[in-house]
């Protein structure tokens, strides 16, 4: 739907933004001003519907389509060009838009749920509910992090967003689940279902991915309504008990088979769930509604809280207010009223009915004061201010401009043939688009992709000579300056990775060696082989540092962490050791981890790879695979105590296994930087690409011999693998493929709620805030979540001793982190200044940065908008620079100046 404005007469508000809701709206209010029939809704049942921010409409029937609707003055509501939107083979349940806008979700009896781009009509994703049973109802956390979906088997399935992948489902209900809830904070879920039943889940155990503890709800209502529960919804806004800051009331309606709305208070008593503890929550009874004669099919609370609308069998439409008073009813439908919707600003209701004599959506203006001819949006005269990126970001570019096709396969770019007398054993990218092999004639060739044709041509100083066995293993230095490879013939040479000079020639061994890997600095290097035993090296003096011994039989492979403090090993005796990175101590020894041994491990680059975790620790993901035909994904949790990893405590188990090979796996890599997806090579002669995140095989890519060798780019657009018919094959990977990885990286899967910070998130947020200079006062003082809600401004300044300006500057700063926590971002005044508005959401900012574009966004709004798949700027259509933004404080600043002056 095309952004519109309201007329300058309308006292209308935008979303929980920032300017007044409508008056409250009138008995018998002007249905006749605004009521709009879709006449292409003459056919099938109108199931649900929902508003965007900016009054585009979208419908779902039991005529198996999504239809989205805009906005176009003179005419009313048109529908979209690339409408309707056809993905279900079934009747939709249930469309919800995203929180931000960007995307949208459809529900079918089918058993999937989709999410597409909404303002491209684009699907996004599939989800497939567990059995493939029909899904009634879909819904967005309000952070955006999470889908959830339900329906006819009690089944609820949580879907992370971030990764597209689904983290847990749970059997609680017994009956069909037929609503679903968040609090507005996103810290609880509210589910109900046909046999009276409902229950409260704290959402933090529910995406807790660490945890392998059954997920139980914290709160219980049975008989909620006689003969079931149709509908829940959660009131936008959150109150805060006065002598306990700790404790948050939430206002709950729901609806079912009765004619009654009833009204229910939800206690919430937070504990910090980093200290283990339990957050207590009560659901009591506090009100209820009687207005309409038959059952209440949908309850929707406007943004700001302030009013109901509820649908029902009796064919009517009603508003209600806060003391339960109906403030009108509307009627002009003909039969039952399955769904109601209300906009962002409360300007807008829509209904929509079944039955043979109506199926039609009405639209009703809540104010009198609009006609089809209204505009609805302001346009935002928003200023370009120059961008503080510098156009260093030319792949990620490159990647934009091609991200946003249909294209999502792999393609294979080249096989080469008969580039070496022996078998391809190993290969390796440099972060310049060099890829390096070793192979059984007992040389190692370097290879440049070239850019304008993506042919692969081999550098003139290659091939490099220096060994007399074939060459096991070949590694670039994570800067790209050095080279390794090492041999059947026990030498390993390291080479000068611009002119293929030798540098140095580690002292040979009796026996082959298997592996080289250079530490993430590149001042070490670790080789291992057939004596059983691996050594450290000084990789610049060679000079031998440790020898980590312990393994009964060969030593295959070997890996560091991103942050080089645990080195792992792994043996053909199918056992592998960790070591501190630091004192070369064995800290864990894991046998049998793979039937009849294992041939290769690797350690995702990304620091953070568990999401939703919420202790404090540092953890890891090493991949290892072996002749069991399994990838296995371990998780290496280390406690951290004063900022410190403690390796004490250190935990392990196995996160992710992914099957699928029919053969020996040889070889498993994970892509850099976030490790979004890692590959595997089989003696079933194919290559596998999986999802870290959701363990699913993303693609098979077949091969002619036994696939012994992977290797990614450094920006993960291209794969290289070998094999042992001495070809080597280049492959494309899909753009979107690439750059979700990229935007994975910024875009953290959940926000953590004030309570759960530990004394590294709110170091964190001081350095976000530009208030680095209190960070060690904080880190002396341990200060975390739970003394930032519960002590005053005063009282922690105070105790941080900060002088006069620091106290000011984070007094004000804690204030606001409070304020935010409640979702309290609204003002009185009429007339916001247009640059405090998001250009997306057309809301105020809480949380404004700038983009390479040049323009100022909400932050989830922007983040939203990647994980929805647009690279372009939501302003200009065009494609961006790169994904980066910084925090834009004096716009900040503004803005909470602007609304303190409002209170």
């Amino acid at each position: 739907m095309e952004a519109a404005a309201h007329p300058e007469s309308i006292p209308a508000g935008r979303g929980g933004g920032g300017v007044p809701t409508p008056p409250p709206p009138r008995a018998g209010c002007r249905k006749s001003a605004i009521k709009t029939r879709l006449s292409r809704w003459d056919r099938s049942d109108v199931t649900t519907c929902d508003f965007t921010s900016d009054y585009t409409l979208v419908t779902g029937s039991s005529d198996k389509t999504v239809r989205i609707w805009d906005w176009v003055p003179g005419s009313g509501y048109v529908e979209r060009s690339d409408s309707p939107l056809r993905g279900h083979k079934y009747q939709v349940t249930c469309v919800r838009i995203s929180p931000q806008g960007a995307m949208l979700a459809s529900a079918s009896v089918d058993g999937t749920a989709i999410l597409w781009n909404l303002q491209l009509g684009v699907k996004l994703y599939t989800m497939v509910q567990v059995n493939g049973d029909a899904i009634r109802v879909c819904r967005f956390a309000p952070d955006s992090s999470i889908l959830v979906t339900a329906g006819d088997n009690g089944a609820v399935c949580i879907w992370d967003l971030v990764h597209r992948s689904l983290i847990r489902t749970i059997f609680e209900h017994e009956g069909t689940t037929q609503s679903l809830a968040f609090t507005p904070d996103s810290q609880y879920l509210i589910s109900a279902c046909s046999l009276e039943v409902l229950r409260v889940w704290y959402v933090q155990d529910l995406v807790d991915t660490t945890s392998d503890t059954a997920c139980n709800p914290i709160a219980k209502c049975d008989n909620a309504h006689d003969l079931g529960v149709f509908c829940v919804d959660v009131n936008k806004t959150i109150s805060v008990d006065e002598n306990d800051p700790l404790i948050k009331y939430y206002t709950m309606a729901t609806s079912g088979n009765s004619n009654e709305i009833k009204i229910w208070t939800i206690t919430s008593k937070s504990t910090p769930k980093y200290k283990s503890a339990t957050n207590e929550v009560s659901v009591d009874f506090s009100d209820s509604y009687d207005g309409h004669t038959s059952s209440v099919t949908c309850i929707r609370y406007n943004n700001s809280g302030s009013y109901l609308v509820s649908s029902s069998l009796d064919k009517l439409v009603k508003i209600w207010d806060r003391e339960g008073n109906c403030v009108a009813t509307l009627g002009g439908h003909n039969r039952y009223v399955n769904c109601v919707a209300i906009s962002k600003d409360s300007l807008l209701v829509a209904s929509g009915s079944t039955g043979s004599n109506d199926k039609l959506i009405l639209v009703w203006d809540l104010t009198g004061s609009l006609t089809t001819d209204s505009e609805l949006v302001k346009p935002l005269r928003l200023s370009q201010t120059v961008s503080k990126f510098v156009t260093d970001g030319i792949p990620e570019m490159q990647l934009m401009r091609n991200a946003e096709n249909n294209d999502n396969d792999v393609k294979m770019l080249e096989k080469i043939d008969d580039i070496s007398d022996g078998a391809i054993n190993c290969c390796s990218f440099n972060n310049s688009g060099v890829l390096a092999t070793g192979s059984g004639d007992k040389l190692v060739r370097l290879f440049k992709v070239v850019e304008e044709n993506n042919n692969v041509e081999e550098i003139s100083w290659s091939p490099l000579e220096g060994h007399t066995y074939p060459v096991n293993y070949v590694e670039f230095s994570r800067d790209g300056t050095k080279l390794a490879s090492c041999s059947l013939d026990g030498c390993t040479n390291i080479w000068e990775a611009e002119t293929g000079d030798k540098i140095a020639t580690l002292p040979e061994n009796s026996l082959g060696i298997k592996v080289c890997r250079f530490s993430p600095n590149g001042d070490l290097l670790i080789t291992a082989g057939d004596d059983e035993k691996a050594t450290i090296w000084d990789s610049s003096n060679i000079a031998a540092i440790a020898t980590l011994e312990g393994h009964l039989d060969a030593v295959t492979s070997a890996s560091f962490t991103p942050d080089g403090a645990i080195i792992a090993t792994t043996s053909t005796n199918a056992d592998f050791r960790l070591w501190k990175g630091d004192t070369y101590e064995t800290i864990i020894v894991k046998e049998d981890a793979h039937d009849y041994g294992i041939q290769s491990c690797d350690f995702s680059q990304n620091l953070d790879p568990v999401p939703n975790s919420m202790v404090d620790e540092q953890c890891y993901v090493l991949g290892t695979c072996g002749n069991d035909s399994l990838v296995k994904l371990w998780r290496i949790s280390l406690p951290k105590k004063g900022g410190e990893v403690n390796f004490d405590d250190i935990d392990m188990k196995i996160w992710r296994s992914l099957q699928g090979h029919g053969g020996n796996v040889i070889c498993v890599r994970f892509s850099p930087d976030v490790s979004e997806i890692i590959c595997s090579t089989a003696t079933d002669r194919q290559a596998r690409i999986w999802s870290v995140y959701s363990a699913e095989c993303l693609y098979v890519l077949d091969h002619d011999s036994i696939v012994t060798a992977c290797a990614f780019s450094s920006d993960c657009s291209l794969l290289a693998t070998g094999c042992i018919d001495k070809t080597l094959w280049l492959w494309k990977l899909p753009q979107q493929l690439v750059f979700r990885t990229i935007v994975a990286n910024k875009i953290k899967c959940r926000t953590k709620a004030l309570i759960d910070w530990t004394n590294g998130d709110v170091i964190k947020w001081l350095k976000n805030m530009d208030l680095g200079d209190v960070v060690v006062n904080a880190q002396n003082a341990s200060l975390d979540g739970q003394k930032l809600l519960t002590l005053s401004e005063e009282q922690i300044c105070s105790g941080l001793d900060l002088n006069e300006d620091q106290t000011e500057r984070l007094g004000k700063e804690i204030r606001w982190l409070k304020q935010d926590e409640l979702q309290i971002s609204k003002t009185k005044s009429s007339e916001i200044p247009h640059e405090f508005l998001c250009p997306i959401t057309h809301e105020i900012m809480r949380e404004p940065v700038t983009c390479s574009d040049g323009f100022t966004y909400e932050k989830n709004a922007i983040c939203e908008w990647f994980m929805s798949g647009k690279y372009t700027s939501p302003l200009t259509n065009e494609n961006l620079i790169n994904t980066e933004y910084t925090y834009n404080q004096e716009l900040r600043n503004a803005i909470h100046s602007f609304l303190d002056n409002e209170e």
